[in-house]
């Protein structure tokens, strides 16, 4: 079964990606922490062999600069200029006209996320219609369709959502229970949006060196060391 997984991505200039990490880092501290979580993360997941790597990027005059970063072996979609919720629908069908049999809709804001949960929901739309990982901020970082799910659930489950709010994932729950859709759950993982996020993911990575571990996100680490000492 062909499958992809679809990565929204902003072009990373100042003021305009992590925001919400100010003042702990400045616009250009955000703006390189960003890029370095999105080149790590597209770099894992180009590892992926049953998996195409589609990059849904904003805004449109950005293509240039990501394709610098990210590189000519994915595919590039832009996202278009209307509300998540519709550009979610919109890249949804895309994948469907193109002839997946299933697909993944992934951000870059959980840089340390185990490749292994993407096999996983990869895996699970063997059998489901819909995959969902939750994260612990109350969304989600990955949520995933067969080509049936997608024709059961698509556009309800993106409808009237508020976004980026702790209710994104309970309300998700309650439209694929509306939609009678088989689930198949991931493990929760974290985001990295605010100073805590990141002082955590400092935190975290600490510990995978005590502990012995191969850091999954070596330039998302320099860039660490770089702002936060």
């Amino acid at each position: 079964m062909s499958c992809c997984t679809i990565v929204f991505a902003k072009n990373p200039v100042p003021n305009q990606v992590k925001t919400r990490l100010r003042p702990l880092l400045s616009p250009e501290g955000a703006a390189s922490l960003y890029r370095s979580f999105l080149v790590d993360w597209c770099n894992a997941l180009s590892e992926i062999i049953a998996s195409d790597l589609v990059i849904a990027y904003t805004p449109p005059d950005g293509l240039r600069n990501l394709k610098t970063l990210i590189g000519g072996n994915a595919v590039y979609v832009p996202q278009g200029e209307s509300g998540l919720g519709d550009r979610l629908t919109a890249m949804s069908q895309w994948a469907c006209e193109h002839g997946y049999d299933k697909f993944l809709i992934v951000g870059s804001d959980s840089p340390t996320l185990p490749i292994a949960y993407v096999d996983e929901a990869i895996e699970l739309l063997d059998s489901r219609e819909i995959v969902v990982g939750p994260s612990t901020d109350g969304g989600y970082y990955l949520i995933g369709f067969s080509k049936r799910g997608a024709a059961r659930a698509i556009p309800a489950i993106f409808e009237g959502i508020a976004w980026s709010t702790e209710h994104v994932f309970r309300r998700t729950l309650e439209k694929v229970d509306t939609a009678n859709a088989k689930l198949g759950l991931l493990p929760p993982w974290y985001d990295v949006d605010t100073p805590p996020d990141l002082q955590f993911l400092r935190d975290h990575l600490f510990a995978m060196r005590l502990a012995g571990c191969r850091a999954p996100i070596p330039r998302t680490e320099r860039e660490l060391e770089k702002w936060l000492g």
